[in-house]
């Protein structure tokens, strides 16, 4: 068992005077390796019942990018029960695909959009497991095709904002999208504009009413193609409403295992990367991401830092499962995958 976090308490001055801030603290517990060495960047992750499915994604399965290796994206849908102790193969998506959103919903994993290696997609699917048997079933797809999105259940609504619509975009998008489970024919709606920037690679998390979006990447056009800036900048659309400004990250940080889980008021963002290395140190000679935890308290709108996770793991899910936090493979420094799964529960 791997704890990490820690307990304190902050005074701030709310509505109803003095709120106590506590960061909790985390219980880390091994998730079976998946067998699809070296593991994957990009994957879909959720639930369908008491299962945890992880679909998709991409790698270099043969060697690493800076050896020449080839990227190879995937379409295989690997399931695990919470007293398994390995994963299954479980069947296969309709397409190598990954780098979209999956969100867990009721009837199962919805994955929205994506990319591979031809183009970036509208497709949307809810996967679900029935009688040991992997259904596919078409969901409303986007209006628009997206991958490398940000997206949260809020309520009955499933909102995505940011994205690339294209493989070689040089600006990210600065598009919102709800669609209503209650009411599929209305398909997908465009939310206004939140007051910052396009980007790709944010992360975000939702309550019963509202819509958060922390943080990301930001594209501009430059001499050898898209250039990067990394964003700290932070937004948030209750239903019904406009978007607001929250507070600022103390840091940028881009590609953190999203949707980002909502515990009591918290949102927890696990790692990401700050780009402070950038296009600076050689994938091989990368000393791998953050493994950092930040906290974000909605009744304050206060960032803390919260302790540490067991693995730096990026561009993967998160998904709420077996009494906690499910965070499988991932990106452990550019270019490089990981097959190792974690379980976080509070302590």
């Amino acid at each position: 068992m791997y704890m990490a976090g820690v307990r304190w308490l902050i005074s701030g001055q709310g509505a109803r005077g003095c709120l106590a801030y506590v960061v909790m603290s985390m219980r880390w517990s091994r998730i079976p390796e998946s067998p699809n060495a070296p593991g994957v960047g990009g994957a879909f992750l959720g639930t369908s019942g008491d299962l945890l499915l992880m679909a998709g994604g991409s790698n270099f399965p043969a060697k690493p990018a800076w050896e020449g290796g080839a990227k190879v994206w995937h379409d295989t849908v690997y399931t695990i029960g919470p007293r398994n102790r390995k994963w299954t193969a479980a069947g296969k998506l309709p397409r190598p695909i990954g780098y979209g959103v999956g969100i867990s919903i009721r009837q199962g994993l919805l994955t929205i959009g994506g990319a591979n290696a031809e183009r970036h997609y509208q497709d949307c699917y809810v996967l679900s497991i029935e009688e040991g048997e992997l259904k596919v079933r078409p969901f409303p797809f986007l209006p628009r095709p997206l991958a490398y999105a940000a997206g949260a259940l809020v309520g009955s609504k499933v909102i995505v904002a940011g994205g690339t619509e294209r493989p070689d975009a040089t600006a990210a998008s600065s598009t919102a999208y709800a669609i209503d489970l209650a009411n599929l024919t209305g398909g997908w709606k465009e939310l206004p504009l939140w007051a910052g920037s396009g980007r790709m690679l944010a992360q975000a998390a939702g309550t019963k009413d509202t819509f958060f979006l922390f943080g990301g990447v930001a594209l501009t056009a430059g001499a050898k193609g898209a250039e990067r800036e990394y964003l700290s900048d932070c937004h948030a659309f209750t239903l019904g409403k406009e978007w607001r400004r929250l507070a600022p990250l103390p840091r940028p940080i881009a590609a953190a295992p999203t949707p980002c889980p909502f515990i009591g008021d918290q949102a927890l963002l696990i790692g990401g990367d700050d780009g402070s290395l950038a296009g600076k140190v050689e994938a091989a000679k990368h000393p791998g991401f953050s493994k950092k935890i930040l906290s974000y308290d909605k009744t304050l709108d206060a960032w803390q830092e919260a302790g540490e996770a067991p693995a730096a793991l990026l561009t993967t899910g998160c998904a709420k499962w077996n009494g906690g936090i499910a965070v499988v493979n991932g990106e452990i420094r550019p270019c490089m995958r990981s097959s190792e799964g974690w379980l976080g529960r509070e302590e």
